[in-house]
């Protein structure tokens, strides 16, 4: 019993943001080998800033764990201790992120990328050690072994044509170093950049995709890169509005800063920027009307504007956890926002007053979709079911369960929804369930959506590939590749 309660004080112990490898490059984790050159506070204390601050930290740390000191990593939380010094394999603030372990952390986002894991697991295996790096982060990636990028190849040029990923591991020299034998490291699957979101026009072949903190936009039909835009901050929610003129962003920097910007797809001309969030913005949407923008986050609260003006036209405070997702109603009179602790909340657009609550998931909030009419509302989470609930009597109507936990799902007209599932597959059902076809790939299902024809579907797995899915025969006919930056 006090192991559970351990874990369950400690489920937020990493931040939804585990997936960003942008902070990789910031923060100077370089991936460190079981024996190798002393991963130091400095190098992990970065790591923990990223993820984990928002909530573990200082006197209102939850769960009373403060990450912010080893004195207080080591003090441990309310149920006892989190890390077991020289004992990664023992220590919950590994075991959790690296998905060793259940409930895996996140518990509604991708592993952390790796190379950050190997930096915790270095660090717990040497001792949780209290010293501060004599050189630069970046001069120190040199003395450690390190992941080389991956080298993505050119953008496929036409559909169906696929390119291959390759990854090698390299110890950097060392000049003047006494040379020593190379360190084998436990053998790991090479992680891309993972995917926070997927959003598809629906009115023309657009699928818009996060590259850290640039928004790129293809033409899936020949997988060409339409429009290349920049992000104040890592990006986490994409949407297009309904008449696929606009297309917004959301994200932030975690612990810091978080907003939802909108461009004018054709011209990709800036059209606003609102909000001033504490923290990063995980979800967002834009009302039917393009007059209203929704967001919501770490923070706990949907907060409502004016695209126009700017100014905040509602908040709703009575969510107790994170916000993962929000949709308007298709008629723009009301909002639904999920949450990880598996509420969900129907408030009026124009003011963010409470219309509904919606109970019975038991787990994160996975995805919404709201019917035609405006008067039903879907929701799948990470509980595997997927529930319809009526909004004149805001109760649910019926429900299914999809075998495994629901990560990301979508809805064609005729009623038919795609769920990508935890359990490396693609689930496609009719609307009570009944199945219609699955197809399996190499990791879990981050992130899907389908085209605007609901001919294929744009499909993201947890290690960053993104594919283009025939939905006729379950076939894979391209792979969105992003263009190289500076940096990459």
């Amino acid at each position: 019993m006090r192991g559970y309660l351990l874990k369950f004080n400690l489920l937020a112990v990493v931040l939804l943001l585990a997936t960003w490898p942008a902070a990789c490059a910031q923060d100077g984790s370089a991936a460190v080998a079981a024996g190798d050159s002393e991963v130091t506070w400095d190098q992990v204390r970065a790591i923990f800033q990223k993820r984990c601050f928002a909530c573990h930290r200082g006197e209102q740390a939850r769960g009373a764990l403060d990450l912010s000191s080893v004195a207080a990593i080591r003090a441990g939380g309310s149920s006892g201790a989190a890390v077991i010094s020289g004992k990664p394999e023992e220590s919950l603030i590994y075991l959790l992120p690296a998905h060793l372990e259940t409930p895996r952390m996140p518990p509604s986002g991708n592993k952390m990328p790796q190379r950050e894991l190997d930096v915790i697991h270095g660090w717990i295996s040497g001792g949780l050690s209290e010293k501060i790096a004599a050189v630069s982060p970046a001069a120190a990636s040199t003395v450690v072994a390190v992941r080389t990028p991956v080298k993505r190849p050119a953008a496929a040029a036409t559909v169906g044509k696929l390119s291959a990923l390759t990854a090698e591991m390299v110890l950097p020299r060392n000049a003047g170093a006494k040379t020593t034998k190379p360190v084998m490291v436990r053998p790991v699957r090479q992680q891309l950049r993972p995917v926070t979101s997927l959003a598809a026009s629906p009115t023309s072949p657009l699928i818009a995709i996060p590259d850290g903190q640039r928004v790129l936009v293809y033409d899936w039909t020949d997988l060409s890169v339409r429009q290349i835009i920049q992000f104040s901050g890592d990006v986490f929610a994409l949407r297009f509005s309904r008449d696929g003129r606009i297309l917004i962003a959301g994200g932030g920097i975690g612990g810091q800063s978080g907003r939802v910007t909108g461009w004018e797809v054709t011209t990709g001309e800036q059209l606003f920027s609102v909000g001033s969030e504490p923290d990063i913005v995980l979800a967002a949407d834009i009302s039917p009307d393009g007059r209203l923008i929704a967001l919501g986050g770490p923070s706990r609260v949907v907060r409502i504007f004016d695209s126009v003006s700017g100014q905040l036209t509602g908040e709703q405070k009575k969510h107790t956890d994170w916000i993962l997702d929000l949709q308007f109603s298709r008629d723009g009179l009301l909002l639904a926002s999920g949450d990880r602790f598996g509420t969900v909340l129907v408030s009026e657009a124009a003011t963010a007053s409470e219309f509904a609550v919606l109970r019975g998931h038991n787990g994160p909030i996975s995805g919404l979709h709201w019917s035609a009419e405006s008067d039903q509302l879907i929701t799948a989470g990470q509980d595997g079911t997927v529930r319809y609930w009526n909004l004149h009597s805001s109760r649910q109507v019926s429900q299914f369960s999809a075998g495994a936990p629901v990560l990301t799902f979508d809805k064609d007209p005729a009623g038919t929804l795609s769920l990508g599932l935890k359990s490396a597959q693609v689930a496609v059902t009719s609307a009570d369930g009944g199945p219609l076809r699955n197809w399996a790939l190499p990791d879990e299902v981050s992130q899907l959506v389908l085209t605007q024809d609901g001919s294929h579907t744009v499909v993201a797995d947890a290690t960053g590939n993104i594919q283009l899915f025939r939905n006729s025969d379950a076939q894979v006919v391209g792979e969105f590749v992003p263009p190289a930056t500076d940096n990459r």
